[in-house]
């Protein structure tokens, strides 16, 4: 059925009487009105890039009402569509969101005209890749497909990151307060994070900023950072470290598809992986290489270090299938509740987000996990299966695995 179909279906809908699998069906169907707006809307960008009457995201701001980086956004996807029939149909059809697509355009306008041409003739690829991986994921490979075109081992996109970090500060005239904004590499923007998380942590034990929402107190932690003002806490090698995940493969040099990234996901070059692999500031985790012993029993309630950074080695964000809150901002969860007896062992741990941390337990979701490969199982109070999932980066390292 066209959009303007399911456009007709979802108006003649009661929403209150809905069941569960009609509101799935609904949320299918929106997806598809969605992306065939966008596709058109690409089109009708292209028409007045074609009629050459003033800048294109001039008329997409003023009469679509919406902000300059929206319209701009949306002239860089028109363009990127054009030349890409496949991410094309398959954004009109639905089977894409419109952060697919903004993830090649982003990637094309940092590439020269003939780099930017040999990402457009892998259109079916990108195209298979997009349809099958969520708008994080497909990040990920795209920005591995973009090195491959430079051959450069991502030399040019760390320098080129590295040199493009911008920041900035204004007043809002309405509220007299100060608005900030910027742009940092990954190396440098998770460290930065890194230190803010921490030092938020810090500040959430305090009576002062209880009730308080967590970016509320997240520029609390920032304050306290840059100017020491009420900062009792000494910077060591502790508080200034960042992960980071090396395939071993890839560190040794040998051909891989695999890619190492910063512990938020955010895709690191290889030349960059093996320049940190050397560096005495980096925690390097190397996937493959030998383990150390991850299991502390009773001994203690709280996960180790180690194995916050084992179970980070294996997912990037909570581990209920679906959910993208990443690592860093998960609880650890005993699958077996520590008062019950449960033991402090990567066998009995997962990262969970706040959200699903509350549903496994006041909202009573069961969840089980097979020791033997991460493989979790869902369950729903009324005996629903939710999901089964594995950890996306051990899911990832299956797919990769050349055929026998």
């Amino acid at each position: 059925m066209k959009a303007g179909g399911l456009l007709l279906r979802l108006e003649g809908i009661d929403v209150d009487e809905l069941s569960i699998g009609d509101a799935q069906a609904a949320v299918r169907d929106l997806a598809v009105v969605k992306g065939a707006t966008a596709r058109l809307e690409a089109r009708v960008a292209r028409r007045i890039a074609e009629l050459d009457h003033g800048p294109v995201s001039d008329h997409l701001g003023r009469q679509g009402r919406t902000s300059r980086r929206a319209a701009e956004r949306t002239e860089r996807r028109a363009g990127l569509l054009g030349d890409t029939r496949l991410l094309d149909e398959a954004l009109g059809a639905g089977k894409i969101d419109t952060e697919h697509a903004d993830t090649v355009a982003s990637a094309a306008g940092r590439l020269d005209n003939d780099q930017r041409q040999r990402l457009i003739d892998r259109d079916a690829e990108l195209a298979e890749l997009a349809t099958s991986r969520t708008p994080e994921q497909f990040r990920f490979d795209v920005s591995k497909i973009v090195d491959e075109i430079r051959n450069d081992d991502g030399l040019t996109r760390d320098a080129q990151q590295r040199a493009a970090a911008t920041f900035a500060m204004g007043v809002n005239k309405e509220s007299g307060m100060y608005w900030f904004r910027g742009e940092l590499c990954p190396e440098d923007a998770n460290r930065f994070r890194k230190r803010i998380a921490r030092r938020t942590n810090e500040l959430l034990k305090r009576p002062e900023h209880a009730g308080k929402r967590r970016d509320q107190i997240d520029a609390a932690a920032i304050v306290d950072l840059v100017t020491s003002a009420r900062s009792t806490t000494r910077a060591t090698r502790s508080t200034t470290d960042a992960v980071i995940h090396i395939p071993y493969s890839l560190l040794v040099g040998h051909p891989t598809s695999a890619t190492a990234e910063y512990s938020d996901g955010t895709p690191m070059s290889a030349a960059a992986a093996r320049r940190h692999a050397c560096d005495a500031n980096i925690i390097p985790i190397v996937l493959g290489g030998d383990s150390m012993p991850m299991d502390v029993g009773r001994e203690r309630r709280l996960a180790t270090p180690e194995q916050r950074h084992a179970l980070r080695a294996m997912y990037r964000t909570c581990a209920i299938d679906g959910c993208d809150t990443h690592f860093d901002l998960c609880h650890i969860h005993h699958l077996l509740e520590w008062d019950h007896d449960g033991f402090t062992d990567l066998d009995n741990l997962l990262p969970v987000c706040s959200f699903h941390h509350h549903k496994a337990h006041e909202g009573r979701w069961r969840l089980q996990l097979d020791s033997s490969t991460r493989q979790l199982t869902v369950t729903l109070p009324s005996g629903n299966a939710h999901s089964i999932s594995l950890p996306d980066r051990v899911d990832e390292n299956i797919r990769n695995r050349p055929a026998a």
